[in-house]
This record gives structure tokens, C-alpha cells and sequence, in this order.
């Protein structure tokens, strides 16, 4: 149940961050928390016009994510989804990785979940249609839950089939690796991963993993520190804690 301190906190939240977009100084919040992903020919000023027009960085805040970590920097992806023109920019950058990438050994398809990321996989899948037909499947999403499932439809994978991985974001590894085993449990081979944000700061330790082991593409690298609750400095200082689900479209 909300609270009327969280709504106090969720509409002072509000108010600063459509301040803070509205002026001169969301330049400078962002340049120091965004940076360019290895495989991505977009510009810097790419990606800072698509968070500035789409207003979906949080700062200095306090939230709760999906996976249960506090973080101080909060992107909420589902912000840039609302706009086509910047999902159709970050899918022309990702659809030509693909096509670098897997030229040699081309991709039977993607699997991505229905949630925001259905959107990104969609305008990929578009954006190559001229150089290879691929076949989208998707696994089921709870939106209250944030969670991912593995139930795809019979036959929509084939053994032998390569497939990429694709999510909107990801902190940990866990979700793009769920896909993966998607792919997997099927018979079929997972290729490669990609993401739009790469949010992690390089905390946990299944991200190098993931990334040692196959292709993986990210357009963004966020700084974004998080903490175990037991371990935040905002939970000691009594800063009041948001969740992921509230967090507004601004």
C-alpha cells in the first residue's frame, strides 16, 4: 500500500525531475552517468537526446529494483519506448551489429520478453527485414512481479536453430541468461545477447561471465552503484525508498 510519505516522496520526485529536464543542468547529470557501449556507432549525443527527450534517468533518488537492489540512478526504459523515433534509432544501431556480427553465421531469430523489450525486438526485427527475415519469440512478463517467464509456444524454436537474446535492460545477467536458457532447453543455440542499458557498474560477476562467453552488445553503459539493502547509505540516512513500479513517466 502507498503511503502518504511515498506520495509526498513520489511527487516531489516528480517535480525536481521535470525541473531538472526542463533546464540547463540535465546536460551535465547525464554526461556523468552515461557512456557509450563498445559496439555502438551512435554518438554520444545520441544517446544523451534520447534521455533527455524521453526523461527516463532518475536522480538522487532511492528505488527499490526488480532484482531487490537500491540504486541512488534509476532508467526506466518503458519511458523511452513511448517515443518510435528513438526506439527505431536504438534498433538501426543494434540491427547492424546483428548484421556484423552474424554475417557468417546468420540468426534463425530473437527471444525477448513482452514487456518493453517486446517493442525493441520488434523494431530490430524490422529494421533487418530487407537483409534477413528473423522470427520473434516472446516469453510471458509479469508486470507486477517484474519477472520473466520461460513458456514459449511448441515449435517456435527449432534444435539447431541460433538464436539472440534480447532485453531491454540488464543489471545483473540474469534475465538475458533466463533467454538464453529459453533458446537452450530447446535445443536450439543461443548466439549472442544484447541490451539497450548495461546498468550493472561492473558489480556482479555473471555480466563478465556472460560477456567472455558470447557476443554481447549494449548501446549504453550506465553508471548506476547499487546495494544490498542492508548495505545502503540512503536506507541509513532514512531517504524514503521507491519502488521500480512507481516510478512515473515523466
Amino acid at each position: 500500500m502507498t503511503t502518504m510519505m511515498d506520495r509526498m516522496a513520489l511527487e516531489e520526485l516528480t517535480r525536481r525531475h521535470l525541473d531538472l529536464y526542463a533546464g540547463p543542468d540535465i546536460e551535465t547529470k547525464l554526461k556523468a552517468v552515461v557512456r557509450l557501449g563498445p559496439h555502438s556507432r551512435c554518438s554520444l549525443d545520441d544517446l544523451l537526446a534520447i534521455f533527455r527527450l524521453s526523461r527516463s534517468i532518475f536522480f538522487e533518488t532511492h528505488v527499490e529494483t526488480v532484482s531487490g537492489h537500491h540504486t541512488a540512478t534509476y532508467l526506466r526504459f518503458e519511458s523511452i519506448a513511448r517515443f518510435p523515433d528513438l526506439i527505431a534509432l536504438i534498433a538501426r544501431d543494434m540491427a547492424d551489429w546483428i548484421d556484423r556480427t552474424f554475417r557468417d553465421q546468420p540468426l534463425a531469430g530473437i527471444v525477448a520478453t513482452t514487456s518493453a523489450a517486446q517493442t525493441l525486438a520488434t523494431a530490430v526485427a524490422d529494421q533487418l527485414r530487407e537483409r534477413k527475415s528473423l522470427r520473434l519469440t516472446f516469453t510471458p512478463y509479469n508486470s507486477g512481479t517484474g519477472r520473466i517467464g520461460t513458456d514459449i509456444a511448441s515449435g517456435t524454436i527449432y534444435a539447431g536453430e541460433r538464436f539472440l537474446s534480447l532485453n531491454d535492460v540488464t543489471t545483473r545477467g540474469q534475465c538475458v541468461r533466463k533467454l538464453g536458457n529459453v533458446v537452450t532447453d530447446q535445443g536450439g543455440v543461443l548466439a549472442g545477447m544484447a541490451v539497450f542499458a548495461r546498468r550493472d557498474s561492473g558489480q556482479f560477476p555473471l555480466m563478465d561471465e556472460l560477456m567472455s562467453t558470447y557476443p554481447f552488445y549494449y548501446t549504453v553503459d550506465l553508471l548506476m552503484p547499487q546495494w544490498e539493502p542492508a548495505d545502503c547509505p540512503l536506507c541509513r540516512q532514512d531517504s524514503p525508498l521507491l519502488s521500480w513500479r512507481e516510478m512515473p513517466a515523466l
